[in-house]
């Protein structure tokens, strides 16, 4: 996801990186082309545990896992995308081209509001601390894909103070693995034993689904057989980009005129519209509890020693009202979304982005399985040349957690975290994550010489040829 690695959000020099946050953005760009063989980004986001005695800077070997107790709605959110050999290319002044391959990946969980206590060992101290957070629901998503893209933009209006460019982006998707789980309206009433008080499971309803081919793995068969069976026989679509952006230029015939001055940039996206299909799985499964109530013995007997799924299953269909095996396949859609993004020059290399994420998948049916994307507002100062800049994101997610990033540009190299208490705290790094990209860019001896005259208003340098590949 273009639009993670914050530090060039609304920047010129993203280049091929800008086209995944706005398909618009690759014709305004100071170069005749650029390469981006390999870019990593990861990110997360959680109230449900503590990772303890670990920072960037220190070793993993030390770092603990816990979880935390009281009474609230938890959620992790997580996401990581891998870029492979992306890259743009102006085809003239006024259109350019994109094109590449990533791997894609989002994870989701929500629960109701419910007490946790590491004190609470079994399910009756569970259930006597959440007797006022019924029902109890919760909800999870996970998808993996890989995709190739191209990405074609177009100046429609450009007279030297404004520029209009148009961006529409085309992505064959391969769904790689997914699944998801949903339970809702779960409620016990107390009742009387002969050893005392216990709990009666008497509503509520489960589904969960994942991807067949997670069943076609074999602990029997080779590394090498696993992969071609996992990947096989996956099915594909498309999905799309379409982004706008408006320029507002400055006065012409500055003397010493950067050679990537504006005014005021402004960018409309909608991003990622579509889905990927999974087949189910023979172990997925629809089910309804159990009207006449399960004691809380009984279910803890009945999956204490549960090892693996088809356990499970069985043990769940012992106890339940009604059980079934959803057959076919599942589409889990990509977080569709509204982002709005304004970026403005302040003075000589000084800009200020702001950007706002509006999710829009949310507003179709509630039967509609969708990963959620993290991002919501994003405010980021930053210093920036071609070949040097210095970013402070200031980021506000979904969960409404405030997080100060950094990044550093040195050369080819883009390396940032999204938390910079990564680096310094050691009980921070389940919330954040980082990012690293590795661009080519071409000399200003080897880039047509197009931005190089300083003095020549934009839209003159913009009009001259660009040089043929």
């Amino acid at each position: 996801m273009g639009q993670n690695y914050h530090a060039v959000n609304g920047s010129s020099y993203a280049g091929s990186l800008g086209a995944v946050s706005n398909p618009a953005s690759i014709v305004d760009a100071p170069f005749a082309w650029d390469v981006t063989p390999f870019a990593v980004q990861v990110k997360q986001s959680t109230n449900a545990f503590i990772i303890k005695k670990y920072s960037l800077l220190s070793s993993y070997k030390n770092a603990e896992l816990a979880l935390q107790n009281g009474t609230k709605k938890r959620f992790f959110f997580a996401n990581q995308d891998v870029h492979l050999l992306n890259g743009r290319i102006r085809l003239n002044s006024k259109a350019a081209i994109a094109f590449g391959a990533n791997i894609r990946n989002y994870i989701y969980l929500l629960n109701s509001k419910a007490n946790w206590q590491d004190s609470a060992f079994g399910l009756v101290d569970f259930a006597k601390i959440n007797t006022s957070s019924l029902p109890l629901s919760a909800e999870a998503a996970a998808s993996t894909w890989a995709e190739a893209y191209g990405t074609y933009a177009q100046t429609i209006i450009n007279d030297g103070r404004r520029t209009f460019n148009v961006g529409l982006t085309l992505k064959i998707n391969r769904a790689l693995a997914g699944g998801y789980i949903v339970t809702q309206g779960v409620n016990y009433v107390p009742f009387n034993t002969a050893n005392g008080s216990g709990y009666l499971l008497n509503n509520g309803n489960l589904q969960y689904g994942y991807s067949s081919n997670f069943d076609r793995v074999n602990d029997n068969n080779s590394a090498t057989a696993n992969r071609k069976a996992f990947l096989q026989n996956q099915s594909s679509s498309i999905s799309a980009d379409i982004g706008f952006e408006y320029i507002l230029q400055p006065l012409p015939n500055l003397e010493g005129e950067d050679e990537n001055i504006y005014n005021t940039k402004i960018g409309v996206a909608l991003l990622n519209i579509g889905g990927n299909k999974y087949l189910y799985s023979s172990r997925s499964r629809a089910v309804i509890a159990n009207n006449e109530g399960v004691p809380d013995s009984i279910l803890e007997n009945k999956f204490e020693n549960v090892r693996t799924l088809d356990e499970f299953n069985d043990s769940l269909a012992s106890i339940s009202g009604a059980i079934t095996t959803p057959n076919g396949d599942f589409t889990i859609y990509e977080p569709t979304r509204l982002v709005i993004n304004i970026d403005k020059h302040l003075n000589e290399n000084f800009f200020l982005n702001a950007e706002v994420t509006l999710p829009v998948i949310s507003l179709v049916s509630e039967n509609t399985l969708f990963i959620k994307d993290m991002n919501l507002l994003a405010v980021t100062p930053r210093w920036e040349t071609r070949s040097l800049g210095f970013y402070l994101p200031v980021l506000l997610n979904i969960r409404r957690q405030l997080w100060v990033g950094g990044a550093v540009k040195a050369g080819p190299v883009l390396f940032g975290v999204h938390n910079i208490s990564n680096i310094f705290s050691k009980n921070k790094m389940q919330n954040g994550g980082f990012y690293l990209a590795f661009t080519i860019r071409p000399g200003k001896k080897n880039d047509g010489d197009i931005y190089s005259r300083s003095k020549l208003t934009r839209k003159q340098r913009r009009n001259l040829d660009c040089p043929t590949f």
